[in-house]
């Protein structure tokens, strides 16, 4: 008998064929503000704003962690919405030091299903960082699937950094369905980056885990936190969903955060197999 997840799944993707971006590379460079950054708990993590590379308009924000093991995660935040996430630096060989590439594993908004790299060149004590990405061909096929998030208290890791930057945060909660049935479970492990209006905002980079019965679902990136009685602490923020497992071997795509009235969150899927 079908899992009330593997339900919703195919009778979704039954009938959501829409029209997504033509196939063919595309290419932006954004530039960072100066950061010194912050190392507390053996990683390295930072935020700062994102400008376009000629005009230096604002563009959004760059952030990313660090480990020690060198793996690493660059969230572009843009004003619009939208993000790209990639992974992972490694030094272009030939090329100066201050020069790595990193895999673009997503992206939410108008650049859904980004597949490509992102190279990061410093000069004058700055990056600028060239995506180059592909989208999904028209006519992809899409798949889309809500489901609320019940979140446990939050588990805090004080690592020591200005102004609680570099704390890591683990959270874990159950996904339950339109009806209030649970249908699988979540967690994430994030890191704060960046924090502002005395704590009451907040900046993460993480990664968040979907468990189902019939397959799991991964997504990472930038997430912005605000205390209930901010301004906007309800406002949806999205995540770049960068694979899957079981039924959802191969997906791709975003899932939007809407945060509700009663402590609860909607968690909105769009994905691709690409």
């Amino acid at each position: 008998m079908p899992t009330p997840a593997r339900t919703a799944l195919l009778a979704i993707a039954a009938c959501a064929v829409v029209a997504t971006p033509a196939l063919g590379a595309a290419e932006f460079t954004v530039t960072e503000g100066p950061t010194p950054g912050v190392t507390a708990g053996g990683a390295f993590t930072w935020f700062t704003g994102m400008y376009a590379l000629e005009t230096r308009n604002p563009r959004g924000h760059v952030m990313g962690t660090e480990s020690p093991t060198g793996g690493s995660t660059v969230a572009l935040a843009f004003g619009t919405g939208a993000r790209i996430v990639a992974r992972n630096a490694l030094p272009v060989t030939g090329s100066a030091p201050a020069v790595f590439r990193r895999q673009v594993v997503g992206g939410t908004g108008q650049y859904l299903g980004a597949k490509g790299m992102m190279v990061s060149r410093k000069t004058g004590g700055t990056y600028a960082h060239t995506v180059t990405y592909t989208l999904p061909s028209r006519g992809t096929k899409r798949t889309t699937m809500d489901y609320v998030v019940r979140l446990r208290p939050a588990q805090t890791t004080q690592n020591g950094g200005a102004g609680g930057v570099g704390n890591r945060r683990v959270i874990a909660g159950t996904v339950l369905d339109a009806g209030g049935t649970q249908v699988g479970t979540y967690a994430v492990d994030s890191t704060l980056a960046f924090t502002y209006g005395a704590g009451t905002y907040e900046w993460f980079v993480g990664v968040f885990g979907y468990v189902f019965a019939d397959g799991t679902l991964m997504a990472r990136g930038p997430y912005q936190r605000a205390s209930a009685a901010a301004p906007g602490a309800l406002k949806p923020s999205g995540r770049v969903v960068t694979g899957g497992t079981g039924a959802y071997a191969g997906m791709r795509g975003q899932v939007v955060v809407t945060p509700n009235p009663d402590g609860t969150s909607t968690h909105s899927f769009t994905l691709i197999r690409r």
